[in-house]
């Protein structure tokens, strides 16, 4: 498991700082409708990065190896599935409060002031529901369908599990900018806001990216502890 940790902690660092400006950009362009190549929306490009950092290292990083070293024990999917979303839920907080600062254009830390003033404590459990259904759901395609060294055929399984929790992932989006409720985000929902095409391609790319260096990481730490 050691192995899997480091090599985990590698994709994870190396996923923050590479997806941290994207990531910001299409935030801003689907919880506030904005056009992808608003000049507004190219600003501040690694605010977060921190907190992201912290973030990715568990959620890409963790993740691939938690993923790996327990399905290797386990033979349920769902098991498997839901208890990496809620390892990964933890991280709520610092998503909550990136995202949130993303949206109202300031640091992590007076968004942080801000939630805490406003909800207490109880506010950073906010958008935590969508966010352990998304990653459960999401896993359980990635993991059902995903088949060893056919790479093209694996990113159409990333790519079918981003566009099936897309809705859902709108529903967190929305809870972390401004802690809209469901009702109000189906009464005022775009299509444009699933960001099908930028997210998609985003997720798709970061997730493999991740998965790759993962690997990659694995391997050679493999070779040199060999």
């Amino acid at each position: 498991m050691n192995i899997e940790l480091l090599a985990g902690l590698c994709a994870g660092s190396v996923s923050a700082l590479l997806f941290n400006p994207i990531d910001k950009v299409i935030f801003s362009c689907c919880s506030q409708n904005k056009p992808f190549f608003d000049r507004n929306t190219w600003t501040n490009l690694f605010r977060g990065s921190l907190n992201n950092l912290g973030t990715r290292l568990i959620t890409s990083g963790l993740y691939f190896a938690y993923i790996d070293h327990y399905a290797s024990v386990s033979n349920s999917k769902v098991e498997v599935s839901l208890v990496t979303a809620l390892l990964c839920s933890i991280t709520n907080p610092f998503q909550l409060c990136r995202y949130n600062s993303w949206y109202m254009n300031c640091c992590s830390r007076v968004s942080f002031d801000s939630i805490y003033r406003k909800y207490g404590l109880r506010g950073f459990a906010i958008g935590i529901s969508p966010l352990i259904a998304r990653d459960f759901v999401f896993n359980y395609i990635y993991l059902t369908g995903r088949t060893k060294d056919n790479h093209c055929y694996n990113l159409g399984v990333i790519c079918t599990a981003l566009v099936v929790t897309s809705p859902i992932n709108l529903v967190r989006n929305m809870k972390y900018a401004k802690n809209e409720s469901v009702a109000n985000v189906m009464r005022n929902f775009k299509c444009s806001q699933l960001g099908l095409g930028m997210v998609t391609m985003r997720s798709c790319v970061a997730f493999y990216t991740g998965q790759l260096i993962y690997d990659l990481a694995k391997g050679c730490l493999s070779t040199f502890q060999g």
